[in-house]
């Protein structure tokens, strides 16, 4: 059996945003920075579909800007807001994706002060610890919405409002989030936002940023005057429109979607329940559904992942950017989680089309992987 229990890594395209998709690979291949009737064509059809994602975030049109995916939108808030306003002060979490981490590492070498807030043992920021951590010099302030490892989801609301307390601009990363969460600009008072196409069944190489009226920002590419000069660069149509689909069926679809992998994340630790030395690193109740990470002592996570392949399950240990590297979780570290569960830990990202008999093969061949790796 082939069970692919990776969602948080990547999703598989749905095929009604390929359908969204191919008229632009087509008839409707022109640049839409063209000025003849095709071209002109294809960027009605783009502004339509980011006027929809506005509307379905509770924003304005002019407010998003489309990007290659996560990595860049979270580049260009944390890097082009903070040099735009000459900044002196940054805070981040220190279980940030590391799109945040590395773009502070390289503000610090610029001369900045960077400070990184520590999570509480069940992987989430206490508003307290921002509030101590604000100065006066403090320019902006990145948290996340979701962590990619663990799932945990972030008090967002009032992060943002304690940066916005000490005068600070307020960004959060919330591509794990947008599967789950109802996201409301008009709500939530961010400055910036990041959000990726592939974590929704959507296709790769396509994102948002968000960044509200009035915040300066600065371009980190040059060359082109799309996306009204903030990143240059020839719009991707196709990916555009299969994003904007991919939203349309969250709209209908998130709640259930929601339930099933919150139940099926559920009878995966039924299944498992007994298994000695096994610990659950997420915080049930306060993070993303269908998002657990798993620690097994006396278990090295690289030959229990193995295994698993072997017997057709695709899994994780945490982001799939840092795959080819076998270190220690950070986040787990930051969390406080004793070494030798790190050394065993996976991530299991249930998705929206996995089954039952999946989730209870799963969890048997976990069962035995361990036994067999621990003998």
């Amino acid at each position: 059996m082939e069970v692919y229990v990776d969602h948080a890594a990547t999703t598989p395209l749905d095929p009604q945003c390929l359908e969204a998709m191919l008229p632009f690979y087509r008839e409707d291949f022109y640049n839409p920075s063209s000025l003849y009737r095709g071209g002109q064509l294809v960027r009605g059809k783009m502004e339509e579909n980011r006027r929809f994602l506005a509307e379905a975030w509770g924003c304005s049109p002019e407010e998003l800007f489309f990007t290659s995916g996560g990595t860049e939108g979270d580049n260009l808030a944390v890097l082009g807001a903070f040099r735009a306003r000459k900044g002196r002060h940054l805070i981040v979490s220190a279980i940030e994706h590391h799109a945040v981490l590395e773009a502070a590492a390289q503000l610090e070498q610029e001369g900045a002060r960077v400070t990184y807030l520590p999570c509480g043992p069940d992987g989430r920021i206490h508003p307290d610890t921002l509030r101590a951590a604000m100065t006066p010099e403090t320019d902006l302030v990145s948290v996340m919405w979701a962590n990619n490892e663990t799932g945990a989801l972030q008090p967002v609301e009032e992060l943002c409002a304690i940066a916005h307390e000490g005068g600070a601009l307020f960004h959060t990363d919330a591509v794990q989030a947008l599967g789950t969460q109802a996201i409301r600009l008009d709500r939530l008072p961010a400055d910036l936002m990041t959000v990726s196409s592939h974590k929704v069944y959507g296709p790769k190489g396509v994102g948002v940023l968000f960044v509200r009226q009035g915040v300066p920002v600065q371009p980190l590419q040059f060359g082109g005057q799309q996306e009204r000069k903030l990143r240059g660069g020839t719009e991707n149509p196709a990916g555009i429109a299969g994003f904007a689909q991919a939203v349309r069926l969250l709209q209908t679809q998130r709640e259930e979607r929601c339930r099933h992998q919150e139940g099926l994340a559920a009878r995966l630790l039924e299944e498992l329940d007994g298994l000695p030395q096994m610990r659950v690193n997420t915080p049930l109740g306060t993070s993303v559904p269908g998002v657990l990470n798993l620690s097994f002592v006396g278990v090295e996570s690289e030959p229990l992942l193995i295994r698993l392949g072997m017997r057709g399950i695709s899994a994780s240990m945490g982001a799939a950017c840092n795959s080819k590297t076998v270190e220690p979780s950070y986040v787990l570290q930051e969390m406080k989680v004793p070494p030798e569960y790190i050394r065993g830990s996976v991530r299991i990202s249930i998705g929206k089309d996995n089954r039952e008999e999946e989730i209870v093969y799963l969890a048997q061949q976990l069962r035995e992987a361990v036994s067999r790796l621990r003998r």
